[in-house]
């Protein structure tokens, strides 16, 4: 009894540890991810605090008057014989030739062209989560296989060091075998430090607070497959991209914002008018009538302002120009990239990490079986293993490539 009590004991606590180190670390699938990275990236708050900046410049602009009236006080001192005058002056400066409606539209589209700026954040920063969170689920399964590796390679060592004391290998085998294993275990120090790399970049990129390690939930081949299917061709998503990336959106609305700028600078050339009403009061005589008051351009036609906004306009419309170019060249890029990381998948075919899992223990049947030596079964271990590294390597670049393109023409990809 007492024996099972220290049976029942020892597995107990061994499930209480496993538990407590699952509850130690934070696993994330990509759409949860994503989630808190829009929810949480400072950066991103600071773009959508910026939109205060626009909101502040629509108010002001829907204002009825953008000036505050003027009130005027004149009392004179009383002569001898009469008493003193007092004159109470109200004037409001009045926007004439449409410079409300013009002013209205620039902030309007300004705000839009800001919420825009915040979408297309949102849009480099999915990109952005996507690709390190591929990144660390790689350098994860890479870090698993390693271990199955080093765990194989162990085994061979102490296969090897007990077939050296009956001196069936030589010293050369055996020295082989411990230079792969510790070959192994160097590969296998690199993905680690490589994966605090990774798990770097997705914490900045998520806000994330919590001191627990982040773990990228999946299967990185998985993915792959849930993400093929079909690709529009180069010109009808070179189109759509036009269309619907909020960049491009916020380049041609900010030719737009321009041109509205420089109608209101146009109508600003005829100054506004001032018109209030008026009082006097004058030896016991009270007036009532009204003042205006009409400035005279003779010298001031608002030339800087216009040469200002014609200069801006241009500059938009250059930009403009700029940004559609980069972005049909952006989308070159990557369906070219695309292309190239599909036709490598391909080239591997559907079943070859089941015809490579097949060979390796038809390889370890014929080791068992004394058909190859130690030394051949290491060699070939090591090439199965690499030819799965390099198997994913390509799903992870056709995975970076495809979301790369979902980035560059959102909205386009069937």
């Amino acid at each position: 009894m007492t024996l099972q009590r220290i049976l029942f004991t020892f597995i107990l606590c061994f499930i209480l540890m496993a538990t407590a180190a699952n509850a130690a670390e934070t696993s994330l699938d990509l759409p949860t991810a994503l989630q808190h990275a829009f929810r949480e990236n400072p950066d991103l708050k600071a773009k959508r605090h910026s939109l205060g900046i626009a909101q502040g410049r629509a108010q002001q602009a829907g204002l009825l008057f953008q000036n505050n009236p003027r009130f005027s006080l004149e009392v004179d001192s009383p002569g001898s014989g009469r008493l003193g005058e007092l004159n109470l002056n109200l004037l409001q400066e009045v926007e004439i030739a449409g410079q409300r409606d013009h002013r209205n539209e620039a902030a309007e589209k300004n705000l839009a062209q800001a919420n825009l700026s915040v979408d297309d954040a949102e849009r480099l920063l999915r990109l952005e989560v996507t690709q390190a969170f591929y990144n660390l689920l790689a350098v994860q399964q890479a870090i698993t296989d390693l271990k199955d590796v080093l765990a194989g390679q162990e085994n061979l060592l102490q296969a090897g060091q007990r077939r050296f004391d009956r001196e069936d290998i030589s010293i050369l085998d055996l020295n082989t075998l411990r230079l792969d294993r510790d070959q192994v275990r160097n590969e296998l120090a690199n993905k680690m430090r490589e994966r605090v790399s990774m798990e770097k970049r997705l914490r900045l990129l998520l806000g994330f607070q919590q001191d627990t390690p982040l773990v990228a939930a999946g299967d990185l081949l998985q993915l792959m497959t849930n993400t093929s299917g079909t690709i529009p061709d180069r010109q009808s998503l070179q189109a759509c991209a036009s269309a619907n990336r909020p960049d491009l959106k916020a380049a041609k609305l900010a030719v737009d914002v321009r041109e509205a700028e420089l109608r209101l600078a146009q109508a600003r050339r005829i100054p506004n008018i001032s018109l209030g009403p008026r009082y006097k009061r004058d030896n016991h005589e009270n007036l009532f009538g009204g003042e205006i008051a009409v400035p005279l351009p003779f010298f001031n036609r608002n030339q800087e302002e216009i040469t200002t906004a014609l200069a801006n306009r241009n500059v938009s419309k250059a930009e403009l120009e700029g940004r559609l170019l980069a972005g049909k060249q952006e989308v070159d890029s990557v369906y070219t990239k695309l292309g190239l990381a599909k036709e490598k998948i391909e080239a591997y075919g559907k079943t070859y990490l089941g015809e490579l899992e097949k060979m390796l223990a038809l390889t370890r049947k014929a080791y068992e079986s004394g058909e190859m030596t130690i030394f051949e079964f290491s060699i070939t271990r090591d090439r199965f293993t690499q030819a799965r590294s390099r198997f994913l390597d390509a799903a992870l670049a056709y995975l970076q490539a495809m979301a790369e393109l979902e980035a560059q023409a959102p909205g386009c990809l069937q």
